[in-house]
This record gives C-alpha cells, sequence and structure tokens, in this order.
C-alpha cells in the first residue's frame, strides 16, 4: 500500500509507531505490507500535513502520520475478527486484554492472520503478525513494553501493465509468477513513562528476500535507537539517536550501508488572553557510509528546522522550515549495488518553506475547517517518471518548485440518524524548469480531490453509509504530455453493518477503467488498474 499526501509520495511523510520512526533510515520507506492488521492493534492515528512541528526520523514535507497504540485495560476482554470476500480474501484476527493482574501488571495480545489471490493475476500475498503489549503501573509512572513479529510471502506485481494490454485484460500483470518475495519486520519498543518525562529505547529488524527475473535479491535491516523527551507547563524538549545498518545481497554481490542520526528539539508555548504562540526548534545530523566493492568517502548532513505558529479563538497561522537529505536510491541512481564511486554531495538535500493558515469551528453537530498552504520547495528531490531496474522510483533534484491550495474538511449531523462529511483539496503544483520545459505540473498530484460521504443509523445495531472518491486527472510525467495521463476518475465505496456483520463493497458502480497510478516509459503510458466490484463480509464478536 502506498499514500502521498497533497501529492507528495510517502517517503517524504513521516509515520511513527508511539513516537518511533517507521521508516527505513536508508530510503524513506515505509512498507505497510510488511506491518499486517496492526490497525485493529490502533487507538488512533493523527494526521498532520504539511512540515508539522517537529518528532524524530527525517524531516516531514508532505506531513506527519504518527499511530497510537492500544491502551492497557483495566478489566479482561476477548474480540475476534472473521471476514471473507471477492479474489479469494479471507482473514482472521484474535485480540485478548488480560486486564488488571496482580502486582499491577497488564497485557494485550493479538494474533493476525491474512490472504488474498489480488486482482491482478498472479499478485497473491499471504500474511501474519504476534502483537503483544504489556506494562506494569506503579503510583506515578509505567513501564511498557510494545512488540511485534510480522512477516509476509507475495507473488509481486509491482510494475504497471501497458494501456494496450489494458484494453483487452484488465488483470494483466506483467511480471512473471516465479516473480516473488518474503519478508518480516520485527518491532520492539521498551518505555518509561512519568507524568513530565518518558524515555525509550527501540529495536527494529526488516529482512527478507525477493525474486525478479530469475534473479535474487535478499536485504536484511537493523536499526536500534533511543529517545527521550521532558515537558513542563510551558516547553517540551526532546533528544533522539539511533544507527541503522542494513546489507543488501544479490546476484554476484553483497554491501551495506550504515546510517546514523542524532536530532534535538525544544517547543515552547505562550499564552495571552484568547492568543496561542508557539515556537519549535529542530536541530538534526545524519551520516552514511557506504561499504561495497568500489570506495566511497562518508557523507554527513546537518539540518536546522525552525517553526513558528499562533492561533486566535479558531483561527491560526504557521511558518516552518523543514530540510532532509536524499535517499540511497537518489545518491546512487537507482543502483542497488553501486558500479561506479558516486559523488554522494551531487544529489543537493531538499528544502521546504511551508505557510499554513486556517480556520476551524465545532459545535454541537458537526465541524468545519478551511486551511491554506502554500509550500516553497528548493532542490526539490522530484520523481522523473522512470524506474530503477528494481522497480524503484527514480528522482532528481528541480531547482525550484511549489504546491500551493485550499483544504477543507467538515462533517455534520442533519438529523439523529443522518450524517453528511466529506474533505477536499484543491491546488496549483508547479515546477519551475524541467529539462526544458517550465512552469509544469508534478507528476501523479492531481489538482482537485474531492472526498463526500453520507451516513445513515436509524438504530445503534443498523447503519449504512457510501463515501465517494473523485481525483482529476495527473500527469505521468514532468513533461506534461497530453498523450501521457491518468484520467480522473470518480468511485463509490458502500458499507453496511447490522449488530456484529459488516459488509464492504468497493467500486460499488463497478467503474471498470479507473487508473489512479501509473508511469510513462518511451511514450508509452503504464497503468495500475483500481479493481473492479468486490466485496468483502466481516463478523466481528466481543467476549
Amino acid at each position: 500500500s502506498y499514500m502521498t499526501m497533497r501529492g507528495i509520495s510517502s517517503t517524504r511523510i513521516n509515520f511513527t509507531l508511539d513516537g518511533v520512526p517507521l521508516a527505513d533510515s536508508e530510503d524513506m520507506a515505509t512498507y505497510f505490507v510488511d506491518l499486517p492488521d496492526l490497525a485493529h492493534s490502533l487507538d488512533s492515528i493523527q494526521v498532520q500535513r504539511g512540515a508539522g512541528t517537529s518528532t524524530v526520523g527525517a524531516g516531514a514535507f508532505g506531513g506527519s502520520v504518527n499511530l497510537e497504540t492500544v491502551p492497557l485495560a483495566t478489566t479482561p476482554s476477548t474480540d475476534v475478527w472473521l471476514g471473507g470476500g471477492s479474489f479469494g480474501t479471507a482473514l482472521g484476527s484474535v485480540g485478548y486484554q488480560t486486564g488488571s493482574l496482580p502486582g499491577r501488571f497488564a497485557v494485550y495480545g493479538r494474533l493476525s492472520w491474512q490472504k488474498t489471490n489480488g486482482y491482478r493475476e498472479h499478485s497473491g500475498v499471504t500474511q501474519h503478525n504476534v502483537f503483544v503489549s504489556a506494562a506494569k503501573q506503579s503510583e506515578s509512572s509505567q513501564i511498557k513494553l510494545t512488540s511485534f513479529a510480522a512477516h509476509e510471502y507475495q507473488q509481486n506485481s509491482y510494475f504497471a501493465a501497458d494501456s494496450d494490454t489494458l484494453r483487452t485484460d484488465l488483470r494483466a500483470n506483467p511480471m512473471s509468477p516465479d516473480d516473488r518475495d518474503s519478508f518480516g519486520y520485527n518491532f520492539a519498543q521498551l518505555q518509561y513513562m512519568r507524568s513530565n518525562m518518558t524515555a525509550s529505547a527501540f529495536f527494529q529488524r526488516g529482512y527478507g528476500w525477493y525474486r525478479l527475473d530469475n534473479s535474487q535479491y535478499g536485504l536484511d535491516g537493523l536499526l536500534l535507537g533511543t529517545m527521550w523527551t521532558y515537558s513542563t507547563s510551558h516547553a517540551n524538549y526532546g533528544v533522539h539517536l539511533n544507527q541503522f545498518k542494513r546489507e543488501h545481497t544479490g546476484p554476484g554481490y553483497r554491501n551495506y550501508g550504515t546510517k546514523g542520526e542524532v536530532n534535538a528539539f525544544a517547543k515552547f508555548t505562550w499564552d495571552t488572553n484568547r492568543w496561542h504562540f508557539y515556537s519549535d526548534n529542530q536541530i538534526r545530523t545524519t551520516d552514511f557510509h557506504y561499504h561495497g566493492d568500489v570506495a566511497m568517502d562518508p557523507i554527513r548532513w546537518t539540518f536546522f528546522n525552525p517553526k513558528v505558529g499562533a492561533r486566535y479563538g479558531g483561527f491560526y497561522a504557521s511558518a516552518g522550515i523543514a530540510r532532509r537529505e536524499p535517499t540511497r536510491t537518489d545518491l546512487f541512481q537507482g543502483e542497488d549495488n553501486a558500479t561506479f564511486p558516486h559523488d554522494l554531495h551531487a544529489v543537493h538535500p531538499e528544502r521546504l518553506i511551508d505557510f499554513e493558515a486556517g480556520f476551524d469551528r465545532h459545535s454541537a453537530r458537526g465541524f468545519i475547517s478551511y486551511d491554506i498552504y502554500v509550500m516553497n520547495f528548493r532542490n526539490e528531490i522530484a520523481a522523473t517518471g522512470e524506474l530503477s531496474d528494481l522497480g524503484l522510483p527514480l528522482r532528481r533534484n528541480v531547482d525550484r518548485s511549489y504546491r500551493r491550495g485550499i483544504e477543507f474538511n467538515g462533517a455534520w449531523q442533519l438529523s439523529p440518524v443522518l450524517q453528511v462529511r466529506g474533505n477536499a483539496n484543491v491546488s496549483r503544483n508547479r515546477i519551475r524548469h524541467w529539462l526544458t520545459f517550465t512552469n509544469v505540473e508534478p507528476l501523479l498530484t492531481p489538482s482537485v480531490i474531492l472526498n463526500p460521504a453520507i451516513e445513515y443509523t436509524p438504530s445503534p445495531r443498523l447503519s449504512v453509509g457510501a463515501v465517494g472518491r473523485y481525483v482529476g486527472k495527473s500527469h505521468l510525467d514532468n513533461t506534461n504530455d497530453d498523450a501521457l495521463v491518468a484520467p480522473a476518475f470518480f468511485v463509490v465505496d458502500a458499507t453496511a453493518r447490522y449488530r456484529m456483520v459488516t459488509v464492504q463493497v468497493n467500486n460499488l458502480l463497478n467503474r471498470r477503467r479507473v487508473f489512479p497510478s501509473g508511469y510513462a516509459i518511451d511514450g508509452v503510458s503504464y497503468f495500475y488498474p483500481l479493481a473492479t466490484r468486490n466485496a468483502i463480509v466481516t463478523l466481528h464478536v466481543n467476549l
């Protein structure tokens, strides 16, 4: 699964789990396929668009997403999820809360398994996950361990199909049935928490192999880190350190990279009458060392990322600067094993100056919010629309670019049983110069996105709802050739719930030629098709 925010890819979105960075340090990507059924062990998901407040990991450009795991309950409970649906989809999940145990201990655990054959030909996946958290509570503090071990096995389908093939076969997969992968992901964090202080240490390991064109490749990455935060009534301080190492193997080669990071931040707030002010300053330094057949000098980057903001009643405004380094793929021009000594200074760090202003209002019947943003980039590392030999997107610096837009989010209770809600984005996005072209739209960045929804709940036992998605057209490369376009589309998903049973129907209107994403090679369009109408039925039982 992939996501973008304001047209910015997930490699430039900061994902954290209970404050711990989830992205791998080399390529800054978060692979949710390696985290099956994590959602059932989450208590909340907080999304902040734009530069946002300081957090661990690389600077956020598109935004930040913080996942908070479920708290430990004081009473015992068990819940079971079972489901099945289109394309051979099946899932099962069992969660258990012990409640308070002698010694003020508590434990939560969940076992999950799911599989699907996939919409595209030979694109099936099987996943499982074991999630455990345990805590000991005292009068003034808590010690908590959070951990999971996940694994996925899949037939690969990450190459798109050309437009001619899709005219006759929407489920075509250009990859071989033998192109497979198997990856595991282990995570553990130990936290010590008091009312005004948190200290933690964490461990992550992502490992596995993949086959492509009868060749096998391997990855094995390990991240160790620690962080500390301290709060007062008007200030918040934090320090984070980590060390990452990942080994890459392929036909006839073996190399590894190491990357270390230290960052510290200080946030301050002031309140005067109805005014609220804040400042947020982060300093971050990171270095990368490559060890392989070709010798290259290490490289180090140091960034200062300041932000300020103010709120008066429902009105707010902020300004911030975010900087971040290139990924390993950017530095090596897509090579997994360097064949010549790359100039690691050739790809410049990118900088974002982000201005935000908006208004929000809440009432007993709903809420509404507007946000205007102006994001000016210098040396943005922009996608070219090309892929490496291993299927990774290639990127390069562009001198100047910008993204400007307005966002809307709202919900309103029309009656005790009927609610409408929705969000929208209208934007203008440009790269000043691309090759011989000027003022072009960045690829895969639609200027209009609309998501209306309605939900009817006549009783606590029954609810019916629908969500629409309109996405405007977007270009497959940065030349803005009208022949290389992902067309605009509108689809509707519907959900009905009665007691313990939920039925979800995706692409309810059975739109057959919906292509949300793709790329272009040598003037030919390649697309990833949206699945035709499909459904899944789930049973949720609380014991």
